[in-house]
């Protein structure tokens, strides 16, 4: 995972979790990621401070066959991997959700 650039990790994710919102109306509860990614997001693409806002307000769940997938625990999920960017953005973005726009 460390051959990809922060920006498309972090976009990913990104995606997922306002693809998510845009379909369901409500923000994820969890990401489905590879621990791969999951490290990679921890250790060189966020900071400590916003790695911390970022699993306080959504939690990692790592899964080896995951495509960054954005789930509830309603069962309602975004398969990132399969549907890519949504269309539709949400009225708050992502970043502003978890509180990492600064970035």
């Amino acid at each position: 995972m460390s051959t990809i650039a922060g920006g498309q990790t972090l976009a990913r994710i990104l995606g997922a979790i306002e693809g998510f919102y845009v379909t369901f109306g409500e923000w994820p509860s969890a990401i489905r990621l590879t621990p791969g990614y999951i490290r990679h997001l921890q250790n060189e693409v966020l900071p400590p401070e916003a790695f911390s806002k970022f699993i306080g307000k959504i939690a990692l769940v790592p899964d080896e066959s995951a495509t960054v997938v954005a789930e509830n625990s309603s069962g309602h999920r975004y398969n990132y991997g399969s549907s890519g960017f949504s269309k539709v953005k949400p009225p708050i973005r992502a970043r502003e959700w978890l509180g990492i726009d600064n970035l």
